[in-house]
C-alpha cells in the first residue's frame, strides 16, 4: 500500500502534541512494508528527518501561504481580535489562498491528514479528529468546526485517540458512526528508568504549548500562593498569551519562580520528568492530556483541573490524581499542597496508570492506523477494523 501523509500543519517546535503524534506515528509506520509519502513545510525536512529517521520515507517538501510561525505571522496573530479569528469568513479565506498550494495526493492509495483543522482535498483520506473542542461552546472556533464537519463528512474514515473524544465523536457525528475509529497513543515522553533520581522538592511541571485553553493563568495565580515551589512549562510559545503569561512571571512575586523555555528537547523534558515533583495540568479542555500520560509514565504524582476530558482520562486509567476547580487558584493551591504532603500515595496511583499503558508502542499504534487506512483503500468492506486496546480502555472506562 502506498500511504501518503499530509503534515504541512505541522511546523516543527511549534506544533506541540500533534506534532509529537504526527513524529511517533510516522516511526511507527517506517516499521511496515508500505510506501510512505510525507508531505512537509519548505524548508523543514531537515528537521523532520531527524525525528523521522528512516530511509523508506519519500520527503516532499511544500510551500505554504499565511504562516504564522513566521514573524508576520505572530503579529498578525498576537493583535487580531479572537472574534476575527475563530470567524468562518477569515477561516475560509485562510483556507483559499493555502489551497493554492496545496500538497499533491497523486501516486499514493489513502491519505493521512495529522490535524483535522485543514481541509482535506485527497481522496481518499483518513483524517485524524485529536477532540472536538471547536464545536465546544466558549472554546470553540466556528471556522475551525465548519472545516471539521465537512472534513469527517468527506474522509473515508475518522480517527480519535481516546475513550472520551471518541464518545464524542459519535454522539456529534452519528451519520458516521461507522467510520469513526478510536486509536490509543502511547505516552509521547516515556519514562526512561536510567534517568530515575530523587524528585527536586516543590519543583512543578506543565508541558505545554501557552494556547488559552491550558490554562496557565490560573496556574501562575495559584503560584503566587506557593512560594515554597518552582514551576516550569515548557513548549511552544503561543502569542498572544506567551506575552501575558511572561509578563505575569515576571512581577515580583514569581520573578525567578516561573518559566516559560519555550519548546526544549526531548533530553531536556526527560531530564525535567526525572526531577519534577509533580506535574499540574489547569487545562479546560484536552483530547487527553499528554502530559498527565507521561507522568503517569515517569510514575510523578499529578494534579488535575475537573475538566471534563481530564477526569474521564482518570477513569478510563483507573488513576488517582489531586483534583481542583479548573479556575479556581486557591483550589489549585491546595492541590497542589495535598499532592506533596501525600506524595507517596499519588506515585503509586501514577506508577499502576503508567503499567496499563506501558505496553502500547507506537508500532502497535500504526498497525491499527494501517488497518483502517488499508479498510478505506479497499473501499471499506465489512465492518471497519477495531484495535483491541481501544477495545480494554473502553471497557474500563464503562465500568
Amino acid at each position: 500500500m502506498r500511504i501518503g501523509v499530509d503534515a504541512t500543519s505541522v511546523r516543527p517546535g511549534h506544533s506541540a502534541g500533534i506534532e509529537a503524534f504526527t513524529y511517533g506515528l510516522l516511526n511507527g509506520m517506517a516499521d511496515s512494508p508500505h510506501e510512505l509519502t510525507v508531505h512537509v513545510l519548505n524548508g523543514t525536512g531537515d528537521e523532520w528527518r531527524q525525528r523521522v529517521s528512516s530511509e523508506r520515507i519519500v520527503w516532499s517538501e511544500v510551500r505554504a501561504l499565511l504562516r504564522t510561525d513566521n514573524r508576520l505571522g505572530r503579529l498578525l496573530r498576537r493583535h487580531t481580535p479572537r472574534a476575527a479569528v475563530t470567524s468562518v469568513a477569515l477561516r475560509r479565506t485562510i483556507n483559499l489562498v493555502r489551497q493554492l498550494n496545496r500538497s499533491p495526493a497523486s501516486g499514493v492509495d489513502v491519505t493521512v491528514y495529522p490535524f483535522s483543522g485543514v481541509p482535506v482535498h485527497a481522496e481518499p483520506s483518513v483524517i485524524v479528529l485529536h477532540d472536538l473542542r471547536a464545536l465546544q461552546p466558549g472554546l470553540g472556533s466556528a471556522g475551525f468546526a465548519e472545516v471539521i464537519r465537512r472534513n469527517v463528512a468527506r474522509a473515508g474514515a475518522v480517527v480519535m485517540s481516546w475513550p472520551h473524544p471518541y464518545e464524542q465523536a459519535v454522539r456529534a457525528f452519528p451519520e458516521a458512526r461507522d467510520k469513526i475509529a478510536m486509536i490509543p497513543l502511547p505516552a509521547f515522553h516515556a519514562a526512561r528508568p536510567q534517568l530515575s533520581t530523587e524528585p527536586e522538592p516543590g519543583l512543578l511541571l506543565f508541558p505545554s504549548s501557552t494556547a488559552p485553553l491550558k490554562n496557565h493563568a490560573t496556574l501562575l495565580e495559584a503560584m503566587a500562593l506557593l512560594p515554597e515551589c518552582r514551576l516550569v512549562c515548557p513548549g511552544p510559545l503561543v502569542e498572544p498569551e506567551a506575552s501575558r503569561l511572561l509578563a505575569r512571571a515576571a512581577r515580583p512575586d514569581l520573578r525567578g519562580r516561573v518559566s516559560f523555555p519555550g519548546f526544549v528537547s526531548t533530553e531536556d523534558l526527560a531530564s525535567l520528568y526525572a526531577r519534577a515533583s509533580a506535574v499540574v495540568v489547569p487545562s479546560l479542555w484536552e483530547a487527553a492530556s499528554g502530559a498527565m500520560l507521561e507522568a503517569f509514565s515517569w510514575g510523578v504524582p499529578v494534579a488535575c483541573a475537573d475538566s471534563e476530558p481530564l477526569l474521564a482520562q482518570l477513569d478510563f486509567t483507573g488513576a488517582d490524581a489531586a483534583v481542583f476547580a479548573a479556575h479556581d487558584p486557591a483550589a489549585l493551591a491546595a492541590a497542589v499542597r495535598r499532592l506533596l504532603e501525600e506524595r507517596e500515595h499519588y506515585a503509586r496511583a501514577s506508577r499502576a496508570a503508567g503499567a496499563l499503558l506501558a505496553a502500547r508502542t507506537w508500532r502497535d499504534t500504526a498497525a491499527d492506523y494501517i488497518a483502517v487506512l488499508d479498510w478505506v483503500r479497499a473501499g471499506r468492506p465489512g465492518p471497519m477494523p477495531r484495535s483491541s486496546f481501544a477495545e480494554t480502555l473502553l471497557t474500563k472506562g464503562a465500568r
